[in-house]
Formats: structure tokens, C-alpha cells, sequence
């Protein structure tokens, strides 16, 4: 297990077998900590390898009608490292896993916002994170407010009492490692791409030489990319970032190559306590590795992971699983449909990896 250590906004990692400190803080873009601005000019030497793992929609809960109790019934029968058990081996073993958190965290009774679905589950649930080996959310989402201001209070709340970090439209996470800083910025269904401009600035003026873009946006169960994400994406990969991870699909989506940057528009669900009986349970997790040397980018590659979302075909268990085999071609098939470059095949254990390109 990951050993967690929270001061403030600033949340600090160390994962177990690693050969060095990885730091990661949460801030609002134009108010770093001073962790952060007084060792901006420290110099940094030799080679460093971060590694991340990005996977898509999690809802900790689900709707007042019913499937919020019989999410609480799993994790109360089963503990909360339950939900992401089988994917230990992977979320457990890099510098700093994100999932997009769909939902609100508070044991409350809160006015709902008039929509379709509102997603709820108790604060306590911030555990599942935890002991899944996840470290970060982005809260840029359409069910982030699904409970108002007030219950987005109380899962930012849940969320820094258990030690994760968060990203949305308006906080940024910056990961340090062996003196390297990569930075996480995020947006919902449209982007402010004047913040987000300021961000990347601000980002950048930290030291961060590697910046990952969370987008939730597209078109739900759609097999086909819309121009918003298409555009999005184009429109990041100009401002020179380097990975943009994308979801709210709830469908596995394509990757594509613009530039140095790599796109993955879709990562499907995850644990997903929305959906008592999901149509498509194919998902994926995607890996990322940047390599540095002196604190200059190098390279990078990323390694996808065909999953299903429960281990039973009838109905969420609210348990991903990885998948080999056939159902490993099939999810691979699927991101293909969409994607810009004919992919790096799947192979049982090792994923299929994807090289992106010299960073320099």
C-alpha cells in the first residue's frame, strides 16, 4: 500500500518499492504553495522516470432510486478495497494513478439539481481511492454539482481527509519527482481555454515541463468522436501538452497522434455504481511513461489495458478486472474503430504500448 501524507492542499505520496519521493500538491493555479515557487530554480540532474495510470468514469454511489443502496450493499458486504482489488497490481505500482470521480461524496440530505441522474454516495467512500491505489480525481465533470455547491463542498471535503488529490476547471495537481514536475489540468464538457491558458502558464512557471490535460466531453455510448473533442484536443496539443486523457463517453474511444501529443479520447467506466446493468462493460486503463534526463522530457509511450467493468456478465459487480484473450481483441478492436494510427498490437501481461515520439 501507498503511504499517504496530507498538509494542507499539498498532498505528498510515497509509494511502496520506489527508489524515490514522489510529492504531489493540489492548489488553485494562481496561489502555488511556497513547497512549489522557492524551489522552482533548483536544478536537476541525472535520469527520471514517471510513471501514470488515468482511468475513466467512477461513480462512489449511484442515483437516490436505488442504486446508490445497492452500491452500499457490495461495499459494506465486501470492504472498501473491493472495487479496484484487481487492479492492484497496476494502480499500486506507479507515482500517481487519476480516475474522473463522477459524482458527489456527503452524507447530507441535499436539494438535487433538476436533472436525469444525480449521483450521491457517503464520504467514507473517499476510502475506496485510497485503498484502491488512486491517488488523484478530476472533478470537471457534469455530475461534480449534482447536489449543488454544497455537495461539492462536501466531496472536496471527503477527499482531502482521505489524502487525494483533486483537479477540475479550477484547481490544478502538480506531481514531483527526483526534482522533475509534471502538471495536471482539467475541463468538463467545454473548455475556458483562457483559464486554461493561465493555468498552463502558471504551470509551466512552477517548472512543470510535462502538462496531462483531463477532458470530459463527447458524445455518451457514441461510437464516433464529436468535433468538441476533436477540437479540444487540437487546441491542447498547440498549447504543448503532452498527454490528453479524455472520458464521459462511457465507451472506448480511439487514440490519435498530433504532433508530440498523444490523445486518448475515451477510457470508458470503471467502477461505475451509476449503471446497475451496463450495456457495454468494455473499459480500459491507460499508462503513461515520461522519461527525463536533467529534467528535460526525452520521451514518453503509453500502454493500454483492455478491462471489463464487472466480473459478472449479468449484471455490475462494481469489480474491474483486466482481460486477456478475446475479450482483450475485442475492447482493442473497438479503440481502433476511432483511432488516428493503426495501433501497437495487445499482448497478454504486457499490454499493448504505444511509442510516442522524442520529446526533445
Amino acid at each position: 500500500m501507498k503511504r499517504v501524507l496530507a498538509v494542507l492542499l499539498a498532498l505528498a505520496f510515497w509509494p511502496a518499492m520506489a527508489t524515490a519521493q514522489a510529492q504531489v500538491f493540489t492548489f488553485a493555479f494562481d496561489a502555488p504553495p511556497a513547497a512549489l515557487t522557492e524551489t522552482v530554480m533548483t536544478v536537476v540532474e541525472g535520469t527520471t522516470e514517471v510513471r501514470l495510470t488515468f482511468g475513466g468514469d467512477c461513480t462512489l454511489g449511484g442515483t437516490a432510486a436505488g442504486g446508490a443502496r445497492r452500491f452500499e450493499s457490495y461495499i459494506r458486504q465486501h470492504g472498501f478495497a473491493y472495487p479496484f482489488a484487481n487492479l492492484a497490481a497496476l494502480l499500486q505500482a506507479d507515482d500517481l494513478s487519476l480516475v474522473n470521480l463522477e459524482g458527489v461524496l456527503s452524507a447530507r440530505r441535499l436539494a438535487r439539481v433538476k436533472k436525469t441522474f444525480n449521483f450521491k454516495g457517503l464520504p467514507a467512500y473517499a476510502a475506496i481511492l485510497q485503498e484502491g491505489g488512486v491517488e488523484c480525481v478530476t472533478l470537471a465533470n457534469n455530475h461534480a454539482l449534482d447536489y449543488g455547491a454544497a455537495g461539492f463542498r462536501d466531496t472536496v471535503q471527503a477527499l482531502e481527509a482521505a489524502g487525494i488529490a483533486y483537479v477540475d476547471d479550477h484547481y490544478v495537481t502538480v506531481l514531483q519527482k527526483d526534482g522533475v514536475r509534471v502538471g495536471f489540468t482539467a475541463s468538463g464538457l467545454r473548455i475556458n481555454r483562457k483559464r486554461f491558458a493561465a493555468q498552463a502558464a502558471a504551470l509551466r512557471e512552477l517548472g512543470c515541463t510535462v502538462l496531462v490535460h483531463v477532458m470530459h466531453t463527447g458524445d455518451e455510448y457514441a461510437a464516433y468522436l464529436t468535433r468538441a473533442q476533436r477540437d479540444t484536443a487540437r487546441y491542447l496539443a498547440d498549447q504543448g501538452v503532452q498527454l490528453v486523457v479524455g472520458h464521459h463517453p462511457h465507451v472506448v474511444q480511439g487514440l490519435e497522434k498530433l504532433g508530440s501529443t498523444m490523445v486518448a479520447y475515451s477510457l470508458g467506466n470503471l467502477v461505475f455504481g451509476g449503471n446497475t446493468d451496463p450495456a457495454d462493460q468494455d473499459a480500459m486503463l491507460l499508462g503513461a511513461t515520461f522519461r527525463f534526463l536533467d529534467g528535460v522530457p526525452t520521451g514518453s509511450q503509453v500502454t493500454l489495458w483492455p478491462l471489463t467493468i464487472s466480473g459478472s456478465p449479468r449484471m455490475n459487480d462494481y469489480q474491474p478486472a483486466l482481460v486477456s484473450g478475446d475479450a482483450a481483441q475485442r475492447v482493442m478492436e473497438k479503440v481502433q474503430a476511432t483511432s488516428g494510427f493503426s495501433l501497437a498490437p495487445y499482448r497478454d501481461g504486457i499490454g499493448a504500448v504505444q511509442a510516442v515520439s522524442d520529446l526533445r
